[in-house]
């Protein structure tokens, strides 16, 4: 979903080449960050089929990435971050997918670490339907409100701030209790990946992550592909510090095969996993 496209009004496409349909659909992405193809086609009043097409071409001219329901925008930049709400709305079955596939490399009885990102409230929810014991720490209160109360988990919230407009809880006494802690996993999410790190938008928020990274023998980065490829202003963690990125079947074949040739272990999450987690929530 985007900033704006469900409420902006159809334009005028009826009789617009193909080619001029595409730059004005370019510029939409200027101004946007991920729309569904029912969507466009409702922006630009033309088929779904067409703007898949449209899309497609896009996607090939490394303007967009395409997800399952759409695209989203190819960030060279990540200076500012997406809304919570924003966030939420945004290849939310490629991160299901995500949250599913992470989900397989736990184990009875460990610690893991969660942080907090609309990624990693998807795999909170996956969490919580398990029945295998783990201790958890996050400092994300939703997460940590998903997981209250499951009698196969026990739940610790290291404490903080909240951050203004998040579910995230910052600095003091998070920080000082996290030197202390020594957990299994740490599941990791960040605004862009490149081939050099991972960095987010906020130090507030770098200095939780890199106290999490600290205090857990492995790490796990969970982020959809439209993180790839971008940098934010602050550095996460350099990617020899990141056991394993699990991302969603966008990321390109060229781009997967780069990373993996530095020896950094790429997983694509298959899309079925998504369906899949979304009927047993139906059924549930």
């Amino acid at each position: 979903m985007s900033e704006h496209g469900p409420n902006q009004t159809p334009m005028q496409a009826e009789d617009m080449l193909p080619a001029e349909r595409r730059q004005r659909l370019q510029e939409w992405f200027t101004q946007n960050l991920a729309a569904s193809s029912q969507d466009l086609a409702r922006i630009f009043n033309t088929s779904v089929s067409t703007i898949r097409r449209d899309l497609d071409y896009l996607a090939s001219q490394g303007l967009v990435r395409r997800t399952h329901g759409g695209a989203v925008r190819i960030r060279r930049r990540a200076t500012f971050e997406p809304t919570t709400d924003e966030a939420r709305q945004t290849a939310v079955e490629e991160k299901r997918a995500i949250a599913v596939e992470a989900a397989k490399r736990l184990e009875p009885e460990q610690s893991i670490l969660i942080d907090t990102s609309s990624t990693l409230h998807h795999f909170a929810h996956v969490v919580a339907g398990l029945t295998i014991p783990l201790t958890v720490v996050t400092n994300d209160v939703l997460v940590a409100s998903l997981l209250s109360n499951k009698d196969h988990i026990r739940l610790i919230v290291p404490g903080g701030s909240c951050r203004h407009g998040a579910y995230a809880l910052l600095g003091e006494p998070g920080l000082s209790f996290l030197k202390d802690v020594r957990c299994d996993h740490f599941f990791l999410c960040s605004q862009a990946v490149d081939f050099d790190c991972a960095s987010d938008t906020a130090i507030e928020l770098v200095q939780l992550k890199r106290a999490m990274i600290d205090a857990a023998e492995r790490t796990t980065l969970l982020v959809d592909s439209s993180k790839f490829s971008s940098r934010a202003i602050y550095k996460v963690a350099s990617l020899d510090r990141i056991h394993e990125i699990i991302t969603d079947e966008g990321l390109g074949s060229e781009e997967r095969e780069r990373y993996e040739a530095m020896s950094v272990k790429i997983t694509c999450a298959p899309m079925g996993d998504a369906v899949s987690a979304a009927s047993d929530s139906i059924a549930g």
